[in-house]
Order: C-alpha cells, then sequence, then structure tokens
C-alpha cells in the first residue's frame, strides 16, 4: 500500500512540475518597464548621506514607512 502511494505522489509531483502553461515565455512585444531614475537617485542619495557608522537599529529618517506607522 505504502508503495502505490509513493508512486501516485512522484506522479503527481512531475505531472504538476512539467504541466503545459506553467511558465509562459516573455512577449517580445511587451518590453520591461523602465527604472524610474528620480526614485533610484534619490534612494541612492539616502543611502549615501546615512554615513559610515550607521548602525540598523539605530534608524533613520524615513526608514518607518510600513502597515502601521504613523503619518508625519
Amino acid at each position: 500500500m505504502g508503495g502505490v502511494f509513493t508512486a501516485v505522489l512522484i506522479v503527481g509531483v512531475l505531472a504538476w512540475l512539467f504541466a503545459p502553461g506553467r511558465r509562459r515565455p516573455a512577449d517580445p512585444a511587451d518590453p520591461p518597464e523602465p527604472a524610474d531614475q528620480d526614485e533610484l537617485e534619490a534612494a541612492e542619495r539616502e543611502v549615501r548621506d546615512l554615513g559610515a557608522g550607521q548602525q540598523p537599529e539605530d534608524g533613520f529618517a524615513g526608514d518607518d514607512w510600513g502597515p502601521g506607522a504613523p503619518k508625519q
């Protein structure tokens, strides 16, 4: 009985992995969205301004942005 269960499990996993339509190829007519250069430059400036002695647990202006964060 255990052998039958193992065989069915293996066949099911292989069918799931190799199922057609699981991955669709990239459409060359749909190019990726370009990066927002202004936002990238602002993030780089922010990181540069932290300084060499900045510790992650110290925090910095703008690091509290997640759900439940107080509005500034």
